[in-house]
């Protein structure tokens, strides 16, 4: 038997049409998709990959990835790893963790509760994959602590920046909206929008800059990762093709799900990519404009979506506004975390002169829009925030795009509460899913106001210097603010 038909076999024989309970027990309707198909079954993952192939092909990068990193310690290359680097990976390798692992999680979901048989395989497995990667990051995490001795995170400190501090609270959001949508849209907003067009700025272009910057375990990691990505992304287009196909119906949500995505995924990546792409590498072999460019605009929207407009699909919504913000996002960012620096856990530098040079280059309206704030800096200029960024109701980012001297913050009032967003986009996918967005706790800017300094450090698990506490106790008088962690 071929493999493809030995495939096939293997998938469809793991459905059935369950008789001792009804439907809404089986699946639930809040986790039943929107879109239909007149036969489920007949949906074929593009990959169709066996599972003792796949144990065989992961484990093959698994050697690769702790060969390098055996090597990195020790012919020492991870010691000389740049320190500048070593900082944004304090921010991003946190950030990754947990994004991976709520993948994880996402997946399972959709393993569970897709309609087709192929896409609970094809999700199963790539649970796995996300679960992977998760522990990948640990391994750099570790690797990173123990040869640069500078307040690098431990697991315990990690996990409650990631619930607390409100630069990582965007991704967070991210990653809960997407493991909390019907099982189609996760496919598509992950599959298709986050992974075709928006992971090759994270794992091409960043690992690019961090080799260029001596951090070859973050690039091997990163190419095994990416291997990974590409099977991801056959399950998206697949998906997104085979229901445009199937019925038009399908067309309106597919649409919807592509636009709201499309700015999530810009959002999360300008606010945290932007930064590890133009500020943080020393060496800086690609700006954020520039893999923007390339892997969002060209390929996914010139390429693969002007393919799927013979089915209706059109470019994102609020494309044109991305593309603007792209021009300011990332140095808009550094001012932001430049100004917070002694509440954060990783360094914030003053961009020296080659790296004025070079943002100057690749983003002709930066000496315009952001030169006069470097230059009072370098004369001497105290510049730090006196109160918590107001952050986005949507994304949970600070309301400071699309630059600092324009920057955005649109109200709506919903049931007697007013929201604040920090674009046309967050404020429509607010508006396509209010209850979804609903603030069921107060904004951290309210949360921390008029509380003693020590208070907030240990809220933040930081102390007033702005180093790691060891643990991660909250302070006595806590009270139940911080947002609840989805389950599922």
């Amino acid at each position: 038997m071929k493999p493809a038909e030995q495939y096939q076999r293997l998938t469809h024989s793991l459905h059935w049409d369950p008789t001792y309970v009804n439907g809404d027990a089986y699946i639930p309707e809040e986790w039943r998709t929107a879109c239909t198909m007149t036969d489920w079954r007949k949906f074929n993952d593009p990959f169709q990959i066996l599972f003792e192939d796949y144990c065989r092909i992961q484990a093959e990068k698994e050697d690769k990835f702790h060969a390098v990193r055996d090597a990195g310690a020790r012919f020492g290359h991870i010691a000389r790893v740049d320190e500048r680097w070593v900082e944004g990976m304090k921010s991003l390798n946190t950030g990754l963790t947990y994004s991976e692992y709520y993948n994880y999680r996402g997946h399972v979901r959709v393993a569970r509760f897709a309609p087709a048989p192929a896409i609970r395989i094809a999700s199963m497995v790539q649970a796995m994959d996300e679960r992977r990667h998760a522990e990948e990051t640990i391994f750099q995490a570790r690797d990173y602590a123990k040869y640069h001795k500078n307040g690098f995170l431990l697991p315990r400190d990690r996990m409650a920046f990631f619930e607390r501090h409100w630069y990582l609270q965007g991704g967070r959001s991210f990653f809960e909206d997407l493991i909390t949508t019907d099982p189609i849209e996760a496919i598509i907003g992950t599959n298709l929008v986050f992974e075709t067009a928006f992971t090759n700025l994270l794992f091409i272009a960043a690992p690019a800059a961090g080799v260029a910057n001596g951090d070859f375990g973050f690039g091997q990691a990163h190419l095994t990762i990416q291997s990974d990505e590409t099977r991801h992304m056959a399950l998206g287009q697949a998906v997104a093709r085979t229901l445009l196909q199937g019925d038009e119906r399908n067309l309106e949500h597919i649409q919807d799900w592509v636009d709201k995505w499309f700015w999530r995924c810009h959002r999360l990546l300008q606010g945290v990519v932007g930064p590890a792409l133009d500020y943080f590498p020393k060496n800086k072999p690609v700006s954020y404009k520039e893999a923007f460019t390339r892997y969002v605009v060209e390929d996914f929207i010139q390429g693969y979506v002007s393919e799927l407009s013979q089915f209706g699909l059109k470019p994102p919504r609020h494309l044109d506004q991305a593309l603007a913000e792209v021009e300011h996002g990332s140095s808009t960012m550094w001012r932001s975390l430049y100004a917070s620096r002694d509440a954060l856990w990783f360094d914030i530098h003053q961009p020296t002169v080659d790296d004025l040079e070079w943002l100057n280059e690749k983003y002709p309206l930066f000496d315009r829009t952001h030169g006069d704030f470097w230059r009072s800096v370098a004369a001497g200029e105290y510049v730090a925030a006196d109160t918590s960024p107001m952050t986005c109701d949507v994304c949970h980012f600070p309301c400071i795009f699309p630059e600092p001297a324009n920057a955005v913050a649109l109200p709506v009032d919903f049931e007697g509460i007013r929201y604040w967003f920090c674009s046309e986009g967050c404020k429509w996918i607010f508006e396509r899913e209010s209850n979804k967005y609903r603030r069921t706790q107060e904004p951290s800017a309210l949360v921390l106001a008029d509380k003693d300094p020590l208070w907030v450090a240990q809220f933040l698990n930081i102390t007033p210097d702005g180093k790691p506490l060891g643990g991660t106790s909250v302070p006595d008088g806590y009270f139940p603010a911080m947002p609840v962690p989805v389950t599922i």
